[in-house]
């Protein structure tokens, strides 16, 4: 072999582009370039002014290699011919074989025969020859385009699936590859015939064109299929429009708009149908209406500090979202935000609206939330390594139909560490906060919101709290184990100065468990206020591997020294002692996690409350497990028993094959179904296929109990 460098001699031929979805081969011949070339032996014709390079040629030029059995280059004519063998791998990966090429005029025009090209996702596209008629048209006959790997058995048989075109055209203007006369074949056997088909060439990233259709059967809507259409607007902007037809509910139209721009992005989906009105009880009232909803979220920079955004979820009816399975949501919020933040200080200015979807719900007595602004300023630490801390809070609440509420809050804090020589860590936490209510209709009975009367009147108050947290961490290692023990306790007292029975708006809901065991207040948000000296108090355990594996045990309860705790019965904190609660937490390795957190009665021990959830398994083989126990819910509607389990699961049963499910079920009084899934998947290099069986066991008014079967297929790269 004789290696030599030539300028300008035996380049790669002109660029050609032949494919689906990647970047084929540039075949360019750059003769402002050097080659390094190989070769058993290379003859200069010097007569002809050609010359031919034999045996084993191998034409090297940065990242593009050329390999033939000759390769013949001559100069009068400016033509170039590899022959024999012919592999071309360029940059991006991309491989092309043939049995030989020649291009010319100035290497815009040639052909290629029996050619196969093999791409760097493993797709494949391979035709009998290919023309190009100029430096922006090819043009290729007889050829077979498929992603799908050759069988290891039998690299002869048919694969699973494969496009056949009599003449295949690449526009480079237009950046497309067009088939006439195409047949998509499945395992060899044609099944659907087009006389048209095109789709975008490899420098496209985006480019309309239909995604894969879903076929359904469901008890409510009946047969239906989904048709998603994808367009794309301009490089910035696109959109996805599905129709879905049903034989019981007609058409339903949706879309999903997706936009960037240069400070953020947002995306905005709805859909809208015209069906026959029915009433609670499911039956025809006779009447047409319009049935939809929107929905949409985005976020904007304004400089390097703040930032504004959205997030809509509205629809025209309460059960739409849950017949066209869209959202299971009982409650659908809308909210709008300025949020600033530079150095330690921090602002979030929002506006909310709520759209409650259960039959209980009374529009009138949703509250629409206008303006809620927050300011949190943290100061830097003094030489004692304590810092002040100020926050604000202004919230205005209102209804069409029940009482209105304003409210100012002002809070300065004063937060101190120490850790003792011995590794104790003491924390002194003060603060004084003023609230300001201006009421509006106020409730005769606080627990009725359609007891509104047309009384007006401002409450006031001060609530200054004071506390003081002790820890003492003992770590101990044990060859790569470490252990940890800590004991805590945190001594709180608060107080409410002037009205007490000021509007209640944001705590209205309360759960005692392990991520409020300490704390100065127990209540979520700050128009209920745990008043009274109490004294908090636990156990913190832990065992950590060298690898990232960890067990923990948090173990605690709350003794208040007065008699009158002002909790309601059922939330663990109605006596001096607290229920007990705890969280266990197991985590060896990334494949287990389990977690438990349990509510215990201080009396008797039995559990009030038991929360269990454990996440098991790997990517291809995994298993979810939730479960949950309510002695008394006091949240609920009915205040009553509550107990769900729900399960969900994935396992590889075969090369290809997954099957799928999930599971969930009301406990209490019996027990009853709630909906449950069932489905089977394949999915290769090539080919996708889903079933898909769901049951809805319950019924929500015009919604009776459901079961819906799907189909869905993906041909890859296609969708």
């Amino acid at each position: 072999m004789m290696p030599l460098t030539l300028a300008a001699l035996l380049l790669l031929p002109t660029p050609f582009s032949v494919s689906f979805a990647q970047e084929t081969p540039s075949t360019e011949l750059d003769l402002s370039k050097e080659a390094l070339l190989s070769a058993e032996e290379v003859t200069y014709f010097n007569t002809e002014q050609r010359v031919e390079a034999t045996g084993n040629v191998e034409i090297v030029q940065g990242e593009r290699i050329l390999k033939a059995d000759k390769v013949i280059y001559n100069i009068t004519a400016d033509t170039v011919r590899a022959e024999g063998n012919v592999v071309l791998m360029d940059p991006t990966g991309n491989v092309l074989f043939a049995d030989n090429m020649e291009l010319e005029n100035e290497l815009k025009t040639g052909a290629i025969r029996n050619f196969k090209l093999l791409f760097t996702d493993n797709s494949r596209l391979a035709a009998h020859d290919a023309v190009r008629e100029d430096e922006n048209r090819t043009v290729m006959t007889k050829a077979v385009f498929t992603s799908c790997e050759p069988c290891r058995e039998d690299p002869n048989r048919a694969p699973i699936w494969q496009i056949k075109s009599e003449k295949v055209v690449h526009d480079r203007t237009e950046k497309t590859i067009t088939y006439r006369n195409a047949f998509l074949e499945f395992f060899g056997v044609p099944i659907m015939y087009t006389p048209y088909f095109s789709h975008p060439d490899p420098t496209v990233d985006r480019e309309s064109g239909f995604l894969a259709p879903t076929v359904f059967d469901s008890s409510t809507l009946g047969y239906g299929i989904k048709i998603p259409y994808y367009y794309v607007i301009s490089d910035d902007k696109d959109i996805t429009i599905t129709p879905t037809f049903t034989t019981k509910e007609g058409v339903q139209m949706a879309a999903e708009y997706r936009q960037a721009v240069e400070s953020g992005d947002f995306q905005v989906d709805g859909s809208l149908t015209y069906v026959e009105e029915v009433d609670n009880n499911n039956i025809e009232t006779g009447e047409e209406a319009f049935q939809g909803h929107i929905r949409g979220d985005g976020q904007f920079r304004i400089d390097d500090g703040w930032v504004w955004g959205f997030d809509v979820f509205r629809t025209t009816n309460d059960t739409y979202l849950e017949k066209y399975d869209i959202s299971d949501l009982d409650t659908l919020t809308s909210t709008l935000y300025l949020q600033g933040q530079r150095g330690r200080n921090f602002s979030l200015l929002s506006a909310y609206s709520f759209q409650g979807l259960t039959e209980d719900d009374v529009s009138g007595e949703t509250p629409i939330v206008p303006a809620w602004w927050n300011y949190s300023f943290v100061g830097e630490p003094n030489s004692f390594g304590g810092r002040f801390s100020a926050d604000a809070d202004v919230l205005a609440i209102y209804r069409t139909d029940g009482q209105d509420t304003d409210r100012f809050s002002l809070e300065g804090g004063y937060h101190v560490p120490y850790t003792t020589s011995n590794g104790q860590v003491i924390t002194f936490d003060t603060s004084l906060r003023g609230d300001l209510y201006y009421a509006h209709d106020i409730l005769a009975n606080p627990d009725d919101p359609s007891s509104a009367t047309d009384q007006n009147d401002f409450y006031g108050r001060l609530v200054p709290s004071a506390s003081v947290e002790w820890r003492y961490p003992f770590v101990r290692q044990a060859g790569s184990i470490r252990q940890m023990v800590e004991p805590i306790v945190e001594a709180v007292w608060s107080d409410v100065v002037g009205d007490k029975d000021t509007p209640n708006e944001d705590s209205l809901s309360f759960e005692f468990d392990d991520t409020n065991l300490f704390g100065s207040n127990r209540y979520a948000g700050l128009d209920e206020v745990e008043t009274g000296a109490r004294v908090n108090y636990g156990i913190n355990m832990g065992v950590y591997g060298a690898s990232g594996g960890y067990t923990t045990l948090l173990f605690g309860q709350s003794y208040n020294f007065s008699d009158n705790t002002g909790f309601a019965n059922g939330t663990g904190l109605e006596d001096q002692f607290s229920d007990y609660v705890a969280r266990l937490e197991i985590r060896p390795a990334d494949y287990l996690q389990f977690v438990n957190r349990v509510r215990l009665d201080h009396d008797s021990l039995y559990l009030a409350r038991n929360e269990v959830t454990m996440k098991l398994g790997t990517f291809d083989h995994w298993f979810n497990l939730g479960y949950v126990y309510l002695r008394d819910d006091p949240n609920g509607l009915t205040q009553d028993k509550r107990e769900e389990v729900f399960i969900e699961g994935k396992t590889k049963v075969a090369d290809f094959w997954s099957v799928y499910g999930s599971y969930r079920r009301n406990l209490v009084d019996g027990g009853n179904s709630i909906d449950g899934t069932l489905g089977f998947e394949y999915l290769d290099e090539c080919f996708g296929f889903a079933l898909e069986a769901k049951r809805s066991f319950t019924r929500d008014r015009d919604v009776e109990p459901e079961t819906r079967v799907s189909v869905k297929f993906r041909l890859l790269p296609f969708n």
